[in-house]
């Protein structure tokens, strides 16, 4: 289901994956997802959760109650869709440690004489647009989270 839509969005992406198979690779994913995810949360819970609390101040210090549930759906398909610039983010600086330890930047380069699109630079801009797009979607919904009574029961 995923392969034909990448077909469409990201022409070349098999090729491009199969150039770049490495020992890294999978190390560098879980270092993307790492921060991706620790800094996501850091910002949901001090940022997000904080203007809400200026916003609610009577739901001060009811983070860990608010977070017990019960699950609601809306806001967590904005927490989903929002975490997509903070993906990128990730990407970027991951990638940009990467290029400074030159045996890392080698194999994380690894099938760019081949292929087009696989240096690290051309990967940070594509995800700075990304991340930029995604940025402007991500920004209002968490407004929007962050605005939304907090219903205690």
């Amino acid at each position: 289901m995923v392969d034909p839509l990448m077909d469409k969005v990201r022409p070349g992406w098999r090729e491009r994956r199969e150039a770049q198979k490495s020992w890294w690779k999978p190390i560098e994913t879980l270092l993307v997802i790492g921060l991706c995810l620790a800094s996501y949360f850091w910002f949901c819970r001090h940022v997000v959760w904080g203007l809400h609390e200026v916003l609610h101040p009577e739901d001060a210090g009811r983070f860990t109650q608010a977070m017990a549930g019960p699950a609601q759906v809306l806001p967590i398909i904005v927490i989903l869709v929002a975490i997509l610039p903070f993906f990128s983010l990730a990407g970027m600086v991951v990638n940009t440690i990467v290029y400074f330890i030159p045996p890392l930047r080698r194999v994380s380069e690894k099938g760019s004489d081949r292929v087009a699109g696989l240096t690290i630079g051309h990967a940070n801009r594509e995800l700075l647009v990304f991340g930029g797009y995604a940025a402007l979607v991500a920004a209002p919904l968490l407004l929007l989270l962050a605005a939304l009574p907090f219903h205690h029961h």
